[in-house]
């Protein structure tokens, strides 16, 4: 029996999902290290060690860090779901 007033609860995206978009977005990791390298090398320096003020310091490293890990999270997650509903989706799945 089926309640009316609360939806049925649907899963989350499958393990196979899951690993497509990791996989892809290291990929983007990858090349958006490959492409930045220059970038990367110079602010190496600046990262480490610490400096005075302490929370400059903690800043430039999380927006650093997480503009990283958020472009690469993104675009690798949207390439990764284009590529499984395209080559990898079995059609007993639903949308």
């Amino acid at each position: 029996m089926s309640d009316s007033e609360f939806p049925d609860p649907r899963p989350g995206p499958s393990w196979e999902r899951l690993r497509v978009r990791a996989a892809c977005s290291a990929g983007v990791a990858v090349v958006q290290l490959a492409v930045f390298w220059e970038f990367v090398v110079r602010t190496i320096p600046m990262l480490w060690p610490p400096v005075e003020p302490l929370t400059q310091w903690v800043s430039f490293l999380m927006v650093s860090l997480g503009s990283f890990v958020i472009i690469s999270g993104l675009f690798g997650t949207l390439l990764g779901d284009q590529l499984y509903d395209r080559y990898l989706r079995d059609t007993s799945e639903s949308p």
